[in-house]
């Protein structure tokens, strides 16, 4: 029986959670979480969902020693998430990890938890799920290894948040992980985030990637705007509308008419059940691996931190999740 733990039973942690009872590989799942409230949702949306799979389960509010951890899920906030992985690390040897993003708070934590990975030999991968995803995965197929537009515009979806999917998959589609981003686009002034003690931006920022692409994400202030995802270059484009499942294809092979065709976009708790049983038969997966989400997310963080300082001198840490 594998031994798995879930680390965070929040939004995301239980969403996690609910994608184990469909892993065919037998189970024995640990989920820590201080909150019991926490504890207590989590425990009735895995309730919730129904599967012939057997699995053994418990929740915790702190961790306990055990021989070891098959996988582990940390599903915290930035700001404990350090933490939470130190104290995995001294609870269980864990052999294979996926982390959630915006990874940390602070620039020390990346090179301090990757040496702790080095040191304990454990894997690890930063869940940005655009990688698994089949419709995106096909639209790989046709511009892989080759310089892209990519395009993405929507009304308050979270900018920083989402941004790491974003520039995360441009660098997965084009093969290029350097980057340099262009914050003269993006209002000056911070809002709360929608979890408490965080803080969001609007406006449009700029990944210029060094093989040519481009990544613009533009988050309106208002409006209801849907998110719609535009990827191109000089044979294909694509528009895609997840909130319908549903892209639209023009390329040299179809003279440049427009084809529509339906694009499903799989929830968190569909993709964490492959993605596990991935990391349990072969000891891999397609998230991106940490080495590389770290390059990815500083490139990103460090320009957003200079804008917040300039408004804000006192900021010492990156104030997003």
């Amino acid at each position: 029986m594998f031994k798995i733990k879930i680390i965070g039973a929040g939004q995301l942690g239980s969403r996690h959670l609910q994608a184990l009872k469909a892993v065919k590989q037998p189970l024995d799942i640990q989920v820590v979480d201080p909150s019991a409230a926490s504890l207590q949702v989590a425990k009735e949306r895995y309730d919730a969902v129904s599967t012939e799979q057997a699995h053994q389960i418990s929740f915790s509010t702190s961790f306990d020693r055990t021989d070891g951890t098959d996988v582990a899920i940390v599903a915290t906030n930035s700001d404990v998430r350090r933490k939470a992985l130190e104290s995995l690390f001294d609870a269980s040897e864990t052999r294979l990890l996926v982390v959630e993003k915006l990874l940390f708070n602070h620039r020390a934590d990346y090179a301090e938890i990757e040496s702790k990975l080095a040191e304990t030999g454990a894997k690890a991968w930063v869940n940005c799920p655009m990688r698994v995803m089949p419709v995106y995965e096909q639209i790989r197929e046709n511009i892989a290894a080759t310089p892209i537009s990519y395009r993405v515009t929507g009304s308050q979806f979270g900018l920083v948040t989402n941004a790491i999917h974003y520039i995360d998959h441009v660098a997965h589609l084009c093969g290029c992980t350097e980057f340099e981003l262009d914050t003269s686009g993006l209002d000056r002034n911070p809002i709360p985030s929608k979890r408490p003690g965080f803080l969001e931006l609007n406006g449009t920022l700029v990944a210029r990637f060094a093989d040519g692409s481009r990544c613009e994400i533009t988050c309106y202030p208002t409006g209801a705007a849907p998110v719609v995802v535009e990827i191109f270059n000089e044979k294909n484009r694509y528009v895609i509308r997840e909130s319908e499942g549903k892209l639209w294809h023009a390329g040299e092979r179809s003279k440049w008419a427009w084809l529509e065709q339906a694009a499903p976009i799989p929830y968190q708790s569909q993709i964490t059940t492959e993605v596990v049983e991935s990391l349990l038969s072969t000891g891999d997966c397609g998230l991106t691996p940490y080495a590389t989400s770290v390059r990815i997310h500083l490139q990103l963080l460090d320009p957003l931190l200079e804008l917040v300082r300039s408004q804000s001198p006192e900021t010492t840490g990156y104030p997003f999740t």
